[in-house]
């Protein structure tokens, strides 16, 4: 019988599910290897170059002290000028610092430190992020009021205010209210006064507050004219409820309105509708203020926290350094 008229049929083998999975994950592990071997090679070439760039920008500046007696008070004083790397610099008469950035890579050097090293002086930004400067000249109320005001203890109320350490949120005291005389439970809080507030300008405030009870709070915002003439309403925040004896940020972003000369920026129990009556020997604590341009708000920091400098006299002037 003739086998002419039967065909030959061949059956083609696909890959199973269990293939196709291995492969797909066998190319994502070559994939990661790929951006991390990348990552890596980007990295030496970013050190590399901040690291020469650094050694010439530290003979430039060194050979400054030589002529002048006195490290630059800039580096454009010695000749030294943005590049492919980005300085930072921080010059006195007797010290000087240069951190140098190229994406997200920072390395420095200065006198004390002689040989390019991975991280940023004291007050600069560091891996491509610009420092935060907090406006707040006395931000933790280290050493006196300046700057600080009472409000009030609620209708009929009395009590003392003191600095202790007892309310120290930062640093080692803080304000503390005690009611002597039992009052009204609104409005009872702190404030803290912006002087050089710009028009135009975004701010972002925020300070901590704790009570001895279960209590509603809010942050408020005034703005005042070049005669300490309040411009507009109070502008208030999102009233937050905090647990008895709890540190809570509050916080409130605002853009300063036309005439405007400074802000003061209030904080404390201050509810929309119902919070108990303060009583005898409640407290409310008060601590760490940070005022920044722009609408993030970075974790609290000052002068005194780490590789953040005061700007001035400490607890008295602005503070700078990376957010933390």
């Amino acid at each position: 019988m003739s086998s002419a008229g039967h065909g030959v049929h061949m059956k083609g083998k696909g890959f199973t599910i269990v293939e196709l999975l291995i492969v797909v994950v066998l190319i994502a592990i070559l994939a990661a290897i790929t951006i991390v071997a990348y990552n890596g090679l980007q990295k030496r070439a970013q050190t590399s170059a901040i690291s020469t760039a650094l050694n010439q920008a530290s003979k430039k500046v060194k050979m400054y002290q030589v002529e002048n007696g006195t490290y630059p008070l800039t580096l454009a004083a010695a000749g030294i000028v943005d590049s492919e790397v980005t300085y930072q610099y921080t010059g006195g008469v007797t010290t000087y610092c240069i951190t140098g950035t190229q994406g997200n890579t920072s390395l420095y050097i200065g006198d004390a430190v002689t040989k390019p090293t991975e991280g940023g002086c004291a007050g600069h930004g560091q891996g491509g992020v610009a420092a935060v400067i907090n406006l707040a000249v006395n931000p933790s109320v280290e050493t006196n009021g300046n700057g600080w005001g009472n409000r009030w203890y609620g209708t009929g109320g009395a009590g003392t205010l003191v600095l202790t350490n007892l309310a120290a949120h930062s640093g080692s005291v803080g304000y503390r209210k005690t009611w002597t005389v039992a009052g009204g439970g609104q409005d009872v809080g702190m404030n803290y006064t912006l002087n050089g507030a710009q028009s135009g300008k975004t701010y972002t405030f925020s300070a901590y507050i704790r009570a001895s009870v279960l209590t509603g709070h809010k942050p408020l915002v005034e703005w005042y004219d070049a005669t300490s003439v309040k411009i507009g309403a109070t502008i208030f925040g999102a009233e937050v409820s905090i647990p008895a004896n709890t540190w809570q940020r509050l916080t409130m972003t605002q853009t300063a309105p036309a005439n405007t000369a400074s802000a003061r920026f209030i904080w404390g129990p201050y509810p929309s509708s119902g919070t108990p009556a303060s009583v005898v020997e409640q407290t409310v604590d008060f601590d760490s203020v940070m005022i920044v341009e722009g609408t993030s708000a970075p974790a609290y920091a000052d002068g005194a926290s780490p590789n953040w400098v005061w700007n001035g006299a400490a607890h008295s002037s602005t503070s700078t350094g990376p957010a933390l």
